[in-house]
């Protein structure tokens, strides 16, 4: 259990700081030519201090610290949506398509509402077992509070910005679908991170600490461009014509979307 809940949030962790470097990389070949991009700096802000926290909560699991089978529950939720991402985010930096096209709403799609409610279900109820015994509230948990928040809604804006997409495209982008899936379920591994913390399982460490009051500002700016973007308050590399969202009948044309 120690080992495997250690390499998968260092997995996470090293996932999340891929998908920063591309897109820093990205950032500074467009600069010229698009701009400066809120969301993509906003992006890299949060990608290297999420990736961190992850990392140094995995070399702290290696170092003693007891792992939780929810972490490790949170942990393999949460990496499938990052990873899918983070291969989207490769192939289009080796100048592939970047992205996939699903036309209408398959059965495997239409079965992730039912999904994420049985995990969050889950949890909770496990989240209950685990709070029984004695619980204290220590300031530090602070910023973990903060991001929970920050990141469910930041998710939320993704993901509506893929329904408005929808009803365009009568489609979805995966790399939107991805995307919008990361945040929610970071969100979920710093809440159980939340709730050991105060059931006494993990300890104050400055590691941690530092990085996740460095990630709140750092979340909060990339909250306000993906915010902006949703309402057409911003202009940036993501914002594009609605036309641009009707999927192309060659599939080896990438398909574009906004905030994918």
């Amino acid at each position: 259990m120690r080992a495997l809940v250690a390499i998968l949030n260092m997995a996470v962790g090293s996932v999340y700081l891929v998908i920063g470097t591309l897109v820093m990389i990205d950032l500074k070949r467009g600069w010229k030519t698009s701009g400066f991009s809120h969301f993509g700096a906003g992006f890299i802000a949060l990608a290297f201090t999420c990736g961190p926290h992850h990392l140094a909560h995995g070399l702290h699991i290696f170092e003693g610290r007891p792992p939780g089978a929810l972490d490790l529950l949170a942990v393999l939720v949460g990496l499938p949506a990052a990873a899918t991402f983070s291969l989207l985010r490769i192939e289009a930096f080796r100048g592939g398509r970047g992205d996939r096209f699903v036309s209408g709403t398959p059965g495997w799609l239409f079965a992730q509402p039912t999904l994420a409610g049985i995990y969050v279900t889950a949890i909770a109820a496990a989240a209950f077992q685990v709070g029984k015994g004695k619980m204290h509230f220590p300031p530090t948990i602070l910023p973990n509070v903060l991001l929970i928040c920050i990141y469910m809604t930041i998710g939320y804006f993704l993901l509506r910005t893929q329904f408005n997409n929808h009803r365009s495209s009568k489609g979805w982008s995966v790399s939107g679908l991805s995307l919008s899936g990361v945040f929610p379920t970071c969100a979920m591994m710093h809440a159980v991170w939340t709730l050991y913390a105060i059931t006494g399982q993990y300890h104050f460490d400055i590691h941690g600490f530092v990085i996740d009051w460095i990630s709140v500002p750092a979340g909060l700016y990339f909250l306000w461009a993906v915010h902006a973007l949703y309402r057409e308050s911003l202009r940036d590399w993501n914002r594009i014509p609605a036309a641009a969202l009707v999927p192309s009948s060659d599939l080896k044309t990438p398909v574009r979307t906004r905030m994918a």
